[in-house]
C-alpha cells in the first residue's frame, strides 16, 4: 500500500487491478467496473449507491481500464472530502466501509444494470460509423496495430459485448478478477491512527508473476487504407513505428520530439501545416511510449486531403534530415519541465504516478527527471528522429 501526504482537499482511495492482457478478458474488464460501482450487497440500485455518495459529502468514483504494454489495468478511485473539512470524524471510516463493499461484497449483480450497460456499449458499436472521428480511430490501430493487442477494442468487439452473459461476468469477477494483483494508493491528509484502518480494505496487496514488456513488431512497407463516407471533410491518420520506449535512455529525447514535432502548440506541425499553410483545421501528435509508436491526426477539408497528407510527410521526413536546432531544444524543455511541474499541481496524477512507479519499478525523483532533461542534447533528439518509420496512413474522407 502506498500512502501519500499531501495538502489536498480531498482523499483519494485508489485500487488497481492488474492482469496479463489477453483479448479474451477484454469485454469483462471493459464492463466490470462500471458494475461495481453502481451497486453491491447493501446497495442494491443505482439509486441507494447514489444516496449513499450524496450522504458522504459528494464523495464520487472514477473507474478505467487501460492497456500498458502487457498489463491490463483496471483502476477503482473513490475521492472524498477531507473529514477535517466538514468535522465529521465518520466520513472516513464510513467511506472506506463503502469502497470495501464495492470490491468486494457482490454475490451477484444486478440484472437490470448489467442489461443496460450491455445495452448501451452494443449501441455505441452499433452507432460508430456516425462518430466519425472514433469511427477513424477504431480504423486506423485495427491496421496500424494489426494482430496485435493494441489493435483490439479495449471493450471488446460488438460480437464478444453480444456474448456476454451475467452468469460468465459473475463468474470472471469472483474466480479470475479477485485473484488479479492488486495494489492501494492512498492520496491526501492521512493521520496514523488512520493508516491501520485504510490498510484493513485488502486482505494482502500482491504483485503479478509475469515480467512487464513493451513489444511492437518491426517496420514494414507503408500500408495505406482510404475509406470513403458522407461527411463534409477529410480525417488523416499517419502512424509512425518509434522504437523508443519509456525504460529506453533516450525517453525524455524522445518526448522532446514529441513537442517539437506536434504535441504543443509551438510544435512545427502545427505551424507549418494548419498555420502557414492553412491546410487543415487541427492537428496533432501523440507519442505512445507503451507501444513504439508516433501517430499524426488531423482533420481537413476534402479539397486539401491529398495535399495535407503530403505536406506532413514531407515536413517529417525534412526534420528527419536536417534535425532540430537550439531554440527548439530549449523551448522544447521548458514546456517539458512545465509539465511536469504542474502536475505536482494535480492529485490524480499524483495518485496514477505512484502506481506507476511501483508497478514498474522507477525510482527516479521529480528534481533527477529534471535535471536528465537538462541533459539532453540535440545529438539525443536527433537520434531519435533517425528511429521515425512511417508505416501507416488512413484516410477517411467525405465527397
Amino acid at each position: 500500500m502506498i500512502f501519500i501526504q499531501n495538502d489536498f482537499k480531498t482523499i483519494q482511495f485508489a485500487v488497481y487491478f492488474t492482469d496479463i492482457d489477453k483479448v479474451s478478458t477484454r469485454v469483462y474488464r471493459f464492463l466490470l467496473p462500471k458494475l461495481l460501482t453502481a451497486h453491491n450487497n447493501r446497495l442494491s440500485s443505482r439509486i441507494l449507491m447514489n444516496q449513499e455518495l450524496e450522504d458522504l459529502y459528494g464523495a464520487y468514483f472514477s473507474t478505467r481500464v487501460e492497456q500498458l504494454g502487457n498489463f491490463s489495468v483496471v483502476s477503482i478511485v473513490l475521492t472524498i472530502v477531507e473529514p477535517k473539512i466538514v468535522e465529521d470524524e465518520t466520513l472516513l471510516e464510513q467511506s472506506l466501509n463503502l469502497l470495501k463493499d464495492v470490491l468486494f461484497e457482490h454475490d451477484e449483480f444486478n440484472k437490470t444494470i448489467f442489461n443496460e450497460e450491455k445495452r448501451m456499449l452494443i449501441e455505441q458499436w452499433e452507432t460508430l460509423p456516425d462518430n466519425k472521428r472514433l469511427y477513424a480511430q477504431t480504423k486506423f490501430y485495427e491496421n496500424f496495430f494489426e494482430n496485435d493487442l493494441s489493435g483490439y477494442p479495449l471493450s471488446g468487439t460488438l460480437d464478444d459485448v453480444k456474448k456476454l452473459t451475467l452468469d460468465k461476468m459473475t463468474k470472471y469477477y469472483k474466480k479470475i478478477f479477485l485473484k488479479n494483483a492488486v495494489k492501494m494508493v492512498v492520496n491526501g491528509r492521512i493521520d496514523d491512527k488512520d493508516i491501520k484502518k485504510i490498510e484493513g480494505i485488502l486482505d494482502q496487496e500482491k504483485r503479478l508473476d509475469y515480467p512487464f514488456q513493451t513489444i511492437f513488431r518491426e517496420p514494414r512497407p507503408v500500408k495505406k487504407i482510404y475509406e470513403q463516407t458522407e461527411m463534409n471533410q477529410a480525417i488523416l491518420k499517419i502512424g509512425y513505428h518509434f522504437p523508443v520506449f519509456r525504460a529506453d535512455p533516450l525517453y525524455d529525447a524522445a518526448v522532446i520530439l514529441d513537442t517539437i514535432l506536434g504535441s504543443s502548440p509551438n510544435s512545427r506541425l502545427f505551424q507549418e501545416i494548419r498555420e502557414k499553410q492553412g491546410l487543415c483545421y487541427d492537428i496533432h501528435l501523440t507519442y505512445d511510449y507503451y507501444k513504439g509508436a508516433m501517430m499524426i491526426t488531423s482533420g481537413v477539408d476534402t479539397t486539401n486531403r491529398d495535399s495535407a497528407l503530403e505536406s506532413i510527410q514531407a515536413l517529417v521526413e525534412d526534420m528527419k534530415t536536417h534535425g532540430i536546432n537550439q531554440n527548439e531544444l530549449h523551448q522544447a524543455k521548458i514546456y517539458y519541465k512545465h509539465q511536469i511541474k504542474n502536475s505536482l499541481d494535480s492529485q490524480s496524477v499524483l495518485t496514477k504516478r505512484a502506481f506507476i512507479r511501483d508497478l514498474l519499478y522507477y525510482n527516479e525523483s521529480i528534481e533527477e527527471r529534471l535535471a536528465l532533461i537538462d541533459k539532453i542534447t540535440i545529438k539525443d533528439v536527433n537520434e531519435t528522429l533517425s528511429k521515425l518509420t512511417l508505416d501507416t496512413i488512413y484516410v477517411l474522407f467525405g465527397g
